[in-house]
């Protein structure tokens, strides 16, 4: 029992650290190889390489990023933005996948259908999306404290004022603009950590149509073109059930869509 025991013990403290160095190493030495194909133009082999890094480090930015390049060059430009906006779901201040993502779709030319952009999806897009979570978190920390301050202070002056019947201090501008800031953070940051418990998905087929409900041969309701980011709900089988913002909500085939978070 002693001699497993302490197998156990040389395994967990030897082994598995040693494993994890080889997978890291293997990770490396394989987005290495993605990367000499990719310059050397051979983008079915760096696809490869970088597809098998992936498989290891599944929330790596870098990875997506080089990935979603090499997809483009081999002519799978709606693989390319899901796989860029994946990257950017996991790093949004990576400016490589950011300008990689503007880029394919002004190749790609995303088709509009008839929708309704809602509010949220607006302030989204400029506000909520672009910004990390822990950048919000600090601006309405700071927000907080600051005017915290400021009114402790005016409470302050205005006390001592009354004591010495002097003239009262006049409105705490800076402290009314610093609680309005601290409340627009607070609700930006709120909205994103809910936007992060939303499952999103890009198309990544050149066009689908969107069905009353999953299987085959049933009615399609609207045209779905490559690289529109959906919103996914439910599965069933091989189909999912997904709604384009401000649009319809129906029912596509699993395979082509790409979850981006």
């Amino acid at each position: 029992m002693s001699k497993l025991k302490s197998l156990s013990v040389f395994f967990l403290s030897l082994i598995l650290p040693a494993l994890c160095m080889a997978q890291t190493a293997t990770s490396a030495e394989l987005f290495k190889q993605g990367t000499q194909s990719y310059l050397a133009k051979d983008y079915a082999k760096a696809r490869e390489s970088f597809a098998q890094a992936l498989d290891q480090d599944p929330n790596n930015a870098v990875v997506l990023t080089n990935l979603a390049l090499a997809e483009f060059q081999l002519g799978k430009k709606p693989l390319a933005v899901g796989l860029l906006r994946k990257a950017l779901t996991s790093d949004p201040e990576l400016s490589t996948a950011e300008a990689g993502l503007k880029f394919v779709l002004s190749q790609l030319g995303v088709r509009e259908v008839p929708r309704q952009i809602e509010t949220y999806e607006s302030v989204r897009t400029k506000l909520v999306q672009p910004v990390p979570l822990y950048a919000y978190l600090i601006l309405s920390a700071l927000t907080f404290f600051a005017a915290g301050w400021t009114l402790i202070s005016y409470g302050g002056r205005r006390r001592k004022a009354m004591q010495e019947e002097t003239s009262a201090p006049g409105f705490p501008i800076v402290s009314a603009l610093l609680t309005l800031s601290f409340v627009i953070f607070t609700g930006l940051l709120a909205l994103k950590v809910y936007d992060s418990t939303i499952l999103r998905g890009t198309i990544i087929e050149e066009k689908v149509s969107l069905q009353t409900a999953p299987g085959d041969n049933q009615v399609a309701i609207l045209e779905l073109f490559g690289g529109m980011e959906v919103v996914a709900h439910q599965t069933q089988g091989d189909w999912v059930q997904i709604t384009y913002p401000g649009s319809l909500t129906g029912w596509v085939k699993k395979a082509s869509v790409l979850m981006t978070r």
